[in-house]
């Protein structure tokens, strides 16, 4: 018998498992109850992946001989494999019983709490490991995992660090301090430990992949697509790499390389998130509308079949259909955070704290139309703070709006937990989200409750799909009221427009011509100064008509990409119209580039997606503006703004209808003349630019959900008259 199990033992041990296998069958024929063969067997049964036959094997052989801890181990090692994970727990705690010394039970017991998400036992658990065995480095490496996990990263770091200290160094422990450090926001520390553990296998594509996302985050970004590059050149197969790439180069706006990027992301593979939205964004962004009808089309029955294709904010862009847009936004949120919880302020404060968070506080769109309204608020009955984690360009408007709040923070190099605890160490009682899903944006604050009341306002057009935003403020124009069953929020009802405007930006008092943009004088000119991307294809077709119906007109673009002109240039020669036809504009300071729009005649608003900033800009500078109203809260701000100016004759609703009114102004001047005398008189009389009035509704509206929270009343949609 002995010389048999030899025999088996040799066989396992040069992996002949059938050999051994059959040996220990012999076995047992002779001793069913022989502990070795029986224990051998369940071993071979693991090697062959057959887990649920290991587990029978190990648990006959702990009846059999109940006195060996090593086979608790084992038969635990197998339940893992079944994730039975309370079952291996209990088979550990028996081993346990039999060596209370034995560290690798506890390590395992640790990391099934890890899987099972009770971080406090196994924690408990990687610690007891660790007083048994002080040298047991990958426990200290889970133990840090798990305070990660907790984003307790001041814990992580330490516990990592006592990992590293025990030699040798693995070049992934360097590579996981520099994680540590990328979630705590300190990107610097983040690349030194990246370099490190390049150092030690400079080889490694994922260490090249983490470094370029620390660099991109502190603005190196010729050096993030170096590294992301250096990656990909590793590791042909790495589609993160690639999509990251893609999404670097859409920030720097080279949008042919990040459609190439994003493309070769898609084929490595096809299941990564959002990617088919921002390819076709991107292509809209270039005016590449080849197979434009084809790509919307299935990205709609993507989205409509629960897939993760486009972001929110793609989504906006491309459909106008707020049940669209609440489902992407819906299936984003689900992916990418957890359940927000509720929150309960610790006192009552004497006045109303209002915090604004937004990466925007400088010389940025969103400030051109809210700095006044910071200034305006009344400091006897609030107190406002603003969280900046965008950049400083310390420009005047910078300057301008740090000094409108109580207190100003700059927190784009704090993490999450940071600045959460700051906003309710504060005891903030209403935080207005001003980013959504837009670019930059730290929706992961509003996630984690930083106040009890959140709001979103102004620079995302669209639901969250969240419950961690209680309100969304807007008019009735932009959501009508049998559209608020597609938005997860309650609706804060402003009067007249849901778009606040400063009143005291200036308009430059530089006298240009038509001639310094080489514009002709006598030419009627159509105006656009929206970006790109909001240029649809069937919208550009209206435009074409206009100009074939309207003789001497000119179409004026902000254009600033060779691509975008080409392609524009391209379409309009296929129709027959003279490349002339067509002029693009660069990129002015604020001040000038409301100057230079006076010399335009009639602003053509873009859709689905509407000009917002830009539409306030052209009314502001009494350029009139049409557009079309459609059924999404991004196609109806422009005709928020033209209602609050008295001007709703100029809303269409059909894209037939908007092309003969833009039509019939160009070539009635009578009619033109009235207009433009009508915007001019309605821009001092109408509430349009009275951001003091805008601030009183808004307060009103803080006022009213204030007091419903402080009554234990749930979030209702409110009305400001």
């Amino acid at each position: 018998m002995d010389n048999l199990f030899k025999s088996a033992v040799e066989c396992y041990q040069n992996k002949q498992f059938e050999k051994a296998e059959n040996i220990c069958l012999k076995i047992l024929e002779l001793d069913p109850n022989n502990f070795d063969a029986t224990n051998l067997l369940a071993a071979i049964s693991y090697q062959n992946k057959s887990y649920s036959k290991s587990i029978k094997l190990f648990r006959k052989a702990t009846e059999i001989n109940p006195n060996r801890f090593d086979i608790y181990n084992n038969l635990s090692i197998a339940l893992l494999q079944e994730n039975k994970l309370k079952e291996a727990i209990h088979s550990w705690d028996q081993a346990i019983k039999l060596n209370p010394n034995f560290s690798e039970g506890y390590f395992g017991k640790g990391n099934a709490f890890t899987d099972l998400k009770d971080y406090s036992q196994a924690i408990d658990n990687f610690k007891k490991a660790l007083e048994i065995k002080p040298d047991y480095k990958q426990a200290y490496n889970n133990l840090a995992s798990v305070y990660a996990n907790l984003k307790d990263y001041e814990n992580a770091i330490k516990i990592f660090k006592k990992a590293i200290n025990i030699k040798p160094v693995h070049f992934n422990e360097y590579n996981n301090l520099g994680n540590i450090y990328y979630e705590s926001y300190e990107f610097n520390k983040a690349i030194e430990n990246y370099n490190l553990a390049l150092k030690i296998n400079p080889d490694f594509s994922l260490i090249y992949y983490n470094k370029a996302k620390a660099l991109y985050k502190i603005n190196l970004k010729q050096e993030a697509i170096f590294n992301y590059e250096k990656a990909i050149s590793i590791n042909k197969n790495f589609a993160e790499a690639y999509k990251n790439l893609g999404n670097l180069y859409l920030d720097l706006k080279t949008l042919e390389k990040s459609i190439y990027n994003h493309e070769q992301a898609l084929k490595i593979n096809p299941k990564i998130k959002y990617l088919s939205g921002t390819i076709l964004q991107s292509k809209c962004g270039l005016c590449d509308w080849r197979n434009f009808k084809k790509e919307k089309e299935i990205l709609k029955n993507d989205i409509l079949n629960g897939k993760k294709a486009a972001s929110p904010f793609s989504t906006i862009l491309i459909y106008d259909s707020p049940s669209i847009q609440k489902m992407a936004s819906n299936l984003f949120v689900e992916s990418e955070f957890k359940k927000s919880k509720y929150l309960k302020n610790k006192k009552q404060n004497k006045k109303i704290r209002v915090a604004y968070f937004s990466a925007d506080f400088h010389n940025h769109a969103t400030m051109y139309l809210m700095a006044n309204l910071f200034e305006l608020h009344d400091k006897t009955k609030f107190e406002t703070f603003a969280f900046s984690f965008g950049p400083n360009d310390e420009s005047q408007i910078r300057k301008r709006v740090s000094k409108s709040f109580d207190k100003f923070f700059d927190v784009k190099l704090k993490n999450t937990n940071e600045i959460v605890k700051l906003s309710r160490d504060l005891n903030i009682d209403i935080a207005v989200d001003l980013k959504g899903f837009t670019n930059d944006n730290r929706f992961d604050l509003f996630v984690e409750r930083c106040a009890p009341i959140q709001i979103s306002y102004l620079g995302f057009p669209g639901t969250s799909g969240s419950d961690c935003i209680d309100y969304l403020i807007a008019d009735k124009m932009v959501i009508p009221h049998e559209n608020r069953i597609f938005y997860s929020e309650k609706i804060i009802y402003l009067p007249n427009t849901y778009q606040v405007n400063d009143a005291t930006i200036s308009i430059s008092e530089k006298k240009f011509s038509r001639r310094d943009f080489g514009i002709p004088n006598n030419s009627f000119v159509f105006s656009l100064f929206n970006n790109s991307y909001k240029i649809m294809p069937e919208m550009f077709d209206v435009w074409i008509n206009i100009l074939e119906r309207v003789n001497n007109s000119i179409l004026w673009l902000l254009v600033d990409n060779e691509t975008v002109k080409n392609n524009l240039k391209r379409i309009l020669v296929s129709r027959g119209i003279d490349q002339k036809r067509i002029l693009f504009a660069s990129r002015m300071i604020h001040s000038e580039h409301l100057a230079r729009l006076k010399l335009a005649d009639l602003f053509l608003d873009t859709y689905p997606c509407n000009a917002h900033t830009t539409a306030s800009d052209s009314l502001r500078s009494c350029l009139p503006i049409i557009t079309l109203r459609g059924s999404s809260f991004a196609s109806r701000v422009t005709s928020s703004l033209l209602s609050s100016i008295g001007l709703e004759k100029l809303i269409t609703n059909t894209k037939k209808d908007y092309e003969e009114l833009a039509v019939k102004i160009a070539k009635d001047k009578n009619l033109y003349t009235k207009i433009k005398d009508e915007l001019a008189t309605n821009i001092k009389s109408k509430p349009f630019l009275n951001t003091q009035i805008f601030a009183k509704k808004l307060e009103s509206a803080y006022t009213n959900i204030y007091n419903k929270y402080v009554n234990n009343e749930k979030p209702e949609t409110v009305e400001i008259l």
